[in-house]
């Protein structure tokens, strides 16, 4: 039954993950948690991430933007070592809520203004470095990435295939993390096995839903999930 649960719930997330490029996990891992409990959830999650936004980026190759996806990988990923390091020094329950606090604020005042502000190019490689370091340390550096993603790439395919390239290559190296760390049980195993062709069907579905969402109403969507996410960190600190 945790099972069956659990592929219902990943289904819906990883819909919603291939229609807007980003938040599946942020819907599926408080599921998982409950059903399956935090490290199965994390192997599982990690590993479906890089296989279902990798198969997303392969549908879509052309549209990703390979030089923002090279600028954004490169610069977080030491940031993401860093924070990795300060999880293990640290107690991060705090930052954590000033974390959540802050996107929710952000995604506010996005979802509320008329105009779309701007934010200066220094700013926005401020914002890519904290993407990486709150990721390290929190495995949610996805909002301050959207933040910054949001005002790089306007298209929204373009948007949505970038995220999904640095999410599978993201999730590839903390599935290689988990895996050493003998996370993948055989229990673990079963059920990756079972979502594999769940993966497909949402990220074919949520591949097609998308293209019936205007440029206007996909970043409203983007900044209701924003939301979402800084509520979800609050929730969970």
């Amino acid at each position: 039954m945790e099972k069956a649960l659990f592929i219902a719930a990943f289904f819906f997330a990883y819909t919603v993950q291939a229609i807007t490029g980003f938040a599946g996990n942020v819907f599926a891992m408080p599921v998982g948690t409950q059903l399956l409990g935090l490290s199965s959830s994390v192997a599982i999650l990690n590993a479906m991430g890089f296989f279902a936004c990798g198969l997303l980026t392969i549908m879509n190759f052309k549209s990703v933007n390979w030089r923002e996806l090279a600028k954004i990988v490169l610069t977080m990923l030491p940031f993401v070592l860093i924070g990795i390091w300060l999880d293990t020094v640290l107690p991060l329950h705090i930052l954590l809520r000033i974390y959540g606090v802050i996107i929710v604020a952000i995604g506010l005042k996005n979802l509320l203004q008329k105009r779309q502000k701007f934010l200066p190019e220094w700013a926005l490689w401020v914002i890519l470095a904290l993407a990486g370091l709150v990721q390290g340390m929190f495995v949610s550096g996805g909002a301050l990435l959207v933040i910054y993603t949001v005002q790089k790439l306007q298209d929204k395919q373009q948007f949505r295939m970038t995220l999904s390239a640095t999410w599978a290559i993201l999730n590839l190296i903390y599935a290689v993390i988990a895996y050493q760390q003998g996370s993948f049980t055989g229990d673990v195993i079963q059920i990756v096995l079972m979502c594999i062709p769940v993966a497909v069907i949402a990220t074919w579905l949520g591949n097609r839903l998308q293209k019936k969402i205007s440029q206007e109403k996909f970043l409203k969507l983007t900044y209701v999930l924003l939301l979402f996410v800084g509520v979800m960190l609050l929730v969970s600190a």
